[in-house]
């Protein structure tokens, strides 16, 4: 069975003896009417529900309507039960926790589709003078932030700098620059070895932002520049440090502990600190910080700590043969 629409009304469209037969529903008059072709079924049913209308005016009865807000629903007494003890748990008619329940049935919510965070993605060029490269640029962490470069396709080396001469607090995030196709990779060789040789990273622009360019291996890491106003000015903390005057044997003492202590930076060793398993007793003191002069001997710490990287392990240590 098939089903048409007109106004407030609804008919059905069924297949009997070669013909197509169009009734209205959901009123408790029977009217009906006959088509050949399923072309004609839509206006043929308009038809009949205008003349129904027109019919009951000029013999002044109310038209029947299609829905009167009540009808009878047969359901099972468990379900009855359920139902009714809800709607009391609710503070409200079954009539009511009916009727919602069945505007959730014909209106479900519709889900909210988990859109993946956005990565920022760079494909353009690379130039320094007249070489120029096709490259790609990639975030390197998760928290780089994102860049609005509008049409700016062109990363543009302006200058050089010592490596040093950039300091920490200017680096905002690091990118990954690669070239992008066969063409690219001899001019991005020749950029990058040329840095490489000279010991001197780039300084880059795209768009409103600056990069400092600087080989690493076969490739080049992009580390986004914070602009001068970004940066908080060190003097408002730094003026109050006093300026003392370090001895030189207690520097001596000082750069042999940091030699000695020099090894390679890994950072798979640097991992989360564990959370701790219970909160702390009110019972147990608490570290507090004392403010007060420095009583603490340096020079005498600093031995301390020499010979305790001169004394050998325990392990090492060979056990003296009685006599």
């Amino acid at each position: 069975m098939s089903t048409v629409r007109y106004r407030d009304y609804q008919g059905s469209v069924e297949f009997e003896d070669n013909k197509l037969l169009i009734r209205v529903l959901h009123i408790d008059d029977m009217i009906t009417t006959e088509v050949e072709s399923a072309a004609d079924v839509e206006a043929a049913f308009a038809e009949l529900v205008d003349d129904y209308l027109a019919t009951c005016a000029e013999v002044g009865k109310e038209p029947a309507k299609p829905f009167k807000g009540l009808f009878n629903v047969r359901v099972p007494p468990d379900l009855h039960r359920q139902a009714a003890f809800a709607a009391a748990r609710n503070d409200e008619t079954l009539n009511s926790f009916v009727t919602t329940a069945l505007e959730e049935k014909l209106n479900p919510p519709v889900p909210k589709q988990e859109v993946e965070p956005h990565e920022f993605a760079f494909e353009g060029y690379l130039r320094l003078g007249l070489v120029t490269c096709p490259v790609r640029l990639r975030p390197a962490t998760e928290d780089v932030p994102d860049l609005e470069l509008d049409y700016d396709v062109t990363i543009e080396i302006e200058s050089f700098a010592r490596s040093g001469d950039i300091k920490p607090v200017y680096c905002a995030g690091s990118f990954y620059l690669v070239p992008e196709g066969r063409i690219g990779h001899d001019a991005y060789a020749v950029i990058r070895e040329a840095m490489a040789a000279n010991k001197v990273i780039g300084i880059a622009t795209l768009g409103g932002h600056a990069f400092a360019l600087e080989p690493d291996g076969v490739g080049m890491v992009a580390t986004l520049l914070r602009k001068a106003d970004q940066v908080r000015d060190p003097s408002e903390l730094f003026d109050t440090i006093s300026n003392v005057k370090v001895t030189k044997d207690m520097l001596a003492l000082a750069t042999h502990i940091v030699d000695k202590m020099q090894a390679a930076f890994d950072p798979r060793k640097w991992k989360a600190a564990p959370k701790p398993r219970r909160k702390a007793s009110e019972d147990q003191p608490k570290l507090a910080l004392q403010r007060g002069d420095n009583v603490i001997d340096l020079k005498e710490a600093l031995r301390k700590m020499m010979r305790r990287e001169r004394a050998p392990a325990k392990d090492d240590v060979t056990p003296r043969r009685k006599a």
